[in-house]
């Protein structure tokens, strides 16, 4: 993630204020512009997490704002009205369900297009056993980060996930024969193939292919207590969670459903900011 202060401008700004948002810090209008405000709620932050008081969100800074923001959950009741995601997924036409313990997996894809950042949210609801809606939200990346779009393991280009459904594709299994995650083992998905070998996600439709090509939900690091801040080699296609905490929390509710729900598949609805 790079660093930015007052008078910058972009993705990067828009995801710091979105943080301080949520950490309870910025209350103004969530534009995208470093300001006097956003300068200022970012040095109220930095005083009550005893950081470095200078206007900078640099490493320090980031590592703390997306820890904050790391397990964001909210428990909803089925009798009232249904998570926003949900019916944002709904209005779009996807497949949703209230299936006890059965997760229904989530990506936002920010509309950032120059590759690198954790600025993406992954996620997942699921009814449990008192009637609640459970949503999960946590900080990640559904792109490849910059160095595999510019040394792609194909010559085709590097993959990036459509945003679509994907039902039943994912199963736990071992990421790169290392550790349990969720794995591209029961069904096909469609990626785009990004040739251009820049750090620019180009999301070319007529660039779409389909087929088994290992797209995992796995993590930046498993380190305890660690998040990553910027994507490099951690993604060549596959969504990744950037907390090791975020990813851990994700795989307890994968086994979860496999115990309650008795369901070894998993579904991932990937959708576009809205």
């Amino acid at each position: 993630m790079k660093t930015i202060r007052k008078g910058d401008k972009g993705a990067e700004v828009t995801l710091c204020q979105e943080r301080l948002a949520a950490s309870g810090f910025y209350s103004s209008t969530v534009d995208g512009d470093f300001g006097p405000n956003t300068d200022q709620s970012v040095r109220r932050y930095q005083t009550a997490n005893s950081l470095t008081v200078d206007g900078i969100v640099g490493r320090g800074t980031w590592s703390k704002l997306l820890a904050d923001s790391s397990a964001q959950i909210e428990a909803i009741p089925v009798s009232g009205p249904r998570p926003s995601v949900i019916q944002h997924a709904e209005s779009l036409g996807h497949t949703v369900w209230e299936e006890p313990w059965r997760l229904w997996l989530f990506g936002i894809r920010s509309p950032n297009r120059t590759a690198n950042s954790f600025d993406d949210t992954l996620g997942c609801v699921y009814v449990d056993g008192n009637n609640l809606w459970q949503v999960h939200r946590w900080p990640g990346t559904t792109d490849p980060g910059t160095y595999w779009l510019e040394n792609p393991m194909r010559s085709a280009g590097c993959a990036i996930l459509v945003a679509k459904q994907y039902l039943d594709t994912w199963k736990i299994d071992l990421h790169g024969g290392k550790y349990e995650a969720l794995c591209q083992r029961a069904g096909e998905v469609s990626v785009y193939r990004d040739s251009s070998n820049d750090n620019k996600l180009d999301l070319d439709p007529s660039t779409i292919a389909t087929g088994y090509f290992g797209i995992n939900l796995h993590a930046a690091t498993q380190n305890t207590g660690a998040i990553s801040t910027q994507v490099d080699k951690w993604s060549a296609g596959c969504n990744v969670h950037a907390s090791a905490s975020g990813f851990a929390e994700m795989m307890e509710l994968a086994r979860q459903q496999v115990q309650k729900a008795g369901r070894d598949t998993f579904s991932y609805t990937l959708m576009d900011q809205w």
